[in-house]
């Protein structure tokens, strides 16, 4: 079973699927004119504006619900992972892909506020409701929405939060010594603790968890670099090597440097995969271009920790890395003894931070074991609602009383398979989570480019506004020619009816 899984995952993140995902990327940043990067001072502004109300949340909450997504296990063991496969190289080009899949993210956010609707209260958005209602041909749409929300309903809160079980599990059997099982069931306790709260009790749980753990992972990684200091500019330089096929040691690896850093800055960032339009499609916003410019901001937060990762990995000479063949070493590191020892089981993870950091000083392994904790388990409470908003689409059209049941199943099974995770080989649950985000992946990349011209409008719409003087600017679906989005009319109704009686008294004879 396990080698068919590897087998799948193989098959699923070949070459198309690296090529639809840079290319889509590459094609998102010509349509916004890169304005996912040149508007970064914008983004900041933003994410430090606006407020939440009865049906939405603040852009910062939500903001932190979908760093909550993307800052995960994949930040850490993730990043060792592409290492082994794709050399010292493939932290370069995940840095490179995160740049260009910003606009991707910018993208799915913004389509999640344009076709988001009202349900039970709150707002609701994601992939599945810009499918059927974007995508012209209704069948398609349809088809690839239903699809989808089965992925994210089923796929996403169950079988996706394997690496983030496995990870804390190894953690801390690594560093405390405490069985995998003991973890696993109290962490199972404290993930149903919050997810049983909802949407809200999710978000405040994320404002507290995602900036503390970030910023604490930054200055640890900072603290390793420093005290390596003598070893930063040689590392940059192999880095840079074998990126570009050069070094004696790295050399001609670039292709796998490639494919590797791509996938796991996509993988780790989740952009593209429509992990977090759901939550962005709860911000309480005048334009969906403001919380599409917001939500982009978290690829480079995101891609900032993967950059963290790789270099505390290699500063320190806690890596290995595979040949050509995925079977002999042509590489094994010195910083620790436990990298003979992981190329002995042939295996990579967050153990490489973990002796990385030792070098540091003596807690260092502790310290990310603790730090993989916060991000792995923030991240599952941000996969549950991404269950719950599946579920919701699907059951759009039951009683609230039979969604609701729903919803309680996915927060009583979620725990369960969590506690199942936490007990199993690292290889399979990497390989699980990985097969369902490449499916997730081709399905959202495709109907992001079908509605690429809903997008350019929209973003072309925001800037000419802001360019006009306009602080805060709004979308008026009907003055666009953009259908499906009539909840927008309600919430700018003031607006739209303001500007409307102005466009009367002007064209009064």
């Amino acid at each position: 079973m396990s080698d068919f899984i590897m087998w799948l995952d193989n098959l699923i993140w070949s070459t198309p699927l690296i090529i639809l995902t840079f290319g889509s990327a590459l094609i998102f940043c010509f349509a916004m004119k890169f304005g996912n990067i040149t508007k970064i001072p914008l983004q900041w502004k933003l994410l430090r504006s606006g407020s939440g109300s009865m049906e939405g949340l603040s852009p910062f909450e939500t903001f932190c619900s979908v760093v909550a997504y993307s800052v995960a296990v994949g930040n850490i063991g993730g990043v060792m992972v592409a290492i082994l496969y794709g050399g010292p190289g493939a932290v370069f080009w995940m840095l490179v892909t995160a740049l260009a899949t910003s606009a991707v993210s910018y993208t799915e956010n913004s389509l999640g506020q344009i076709y988001k609707i009202r349900q039970d209260g709150q707002y609701r958005g994601g992939p599945y409701f810009y499918m059927e209602r974007g995508i012209r041909h209704k069948a398609l749409g349809k088809f690839m929405a239903i699809v989808f929300a089965l992925f994210c309903s089923i796929g996403v809160p169950i079988l996706v939060t394997g690496p983030s079980a496995n990870n804390i599990a190894m953690a801390f059997e690594n560093s405390f010594g405490v069985a995998r099982p003991v973890t696993g069931g109290v962490i199972a306790l404290l993930l149903f603790a919050v997810i049983s709260g909802g949407i809200r009790r999710i978000a405040k749980i994320s404002t507290i968890i995602v900036p503390f753990m970030t910023i604490g992972y930054w200055v640890l990684a900072i603290y390793v670099m420093v005290a390596k200091a003598d070893a930063f500019m040689p590392t940059i330089r192999m880095v840079l090597d074998s990126a570009f096929d050069s070094g004696a040691v790295f050399g001609g690896m670039m292709g796998t440097a490639f494919s590797y850093g791509v996938k796991r800055a996509v993988n780790s960032s989740g952009a593209g995969f429509g992990e977090t339009p759901p939550s962005g499609a709860t911000a309480e916003t005048p334009h969906p271009a403001t919380q599409g410019l917001v939500n982009s901001f978290s690829v480079y937060v995101d891609v900032l920790v993967c950059f963290c990762s790789g270099m505390m990995a290699l500063v320190t000479d806690c890596f290995n890395v595979l040949g050509p063949d995925g079977k002999a070493y042509m590489y094994v590191g010195s910083g620790s003894s436990a990298m003979a020892e992981q190329a002995a089981t042939n295996t990579a993870g967050v153990v490489w931070v973990q002796e990385a950091a030792k070098t540091a000083f003596g807690a260092g392994g502790s310290l990310v074991a603790i730090a993989l904790t916060c991000f792995a388990y923030s991240t599952c409470i941000a996969y549950y609602y991404e269950g719950e908003s599946g579920l919701a689409y699907l059951m759009k059209d039951t009683h609230p009383h039979l969604r609701k049941t729903g919803i309680w199943i996915i927060r009583i099974l979620m725990p369960i398979f969590f506690f199942v995770w936490a007990n199993v080989t690292a290889t399979t649950a990497w390989a699980i989570s990985e097969v369902m985000f490449g499916l997730m992946a081709w399905f959202n990349l495709i109907a992001l480019l079908l509605l690429l011209p809903v997008v350019k409008k929209t973003y072309d719409d925001y800037i000419a506004q802001r360019n006009a003087g306009v602080e805060m600017p709004y979308f008026n679906p009907e003055k666009l020619g953009i259908e499906n989005c009539d909840l927008w009319m309600d919430i700018n109704k003031d607006r739209i009816d303001a500007d409307t009686k102005k466009e009367c008294v002007i064209n009064q004879p």
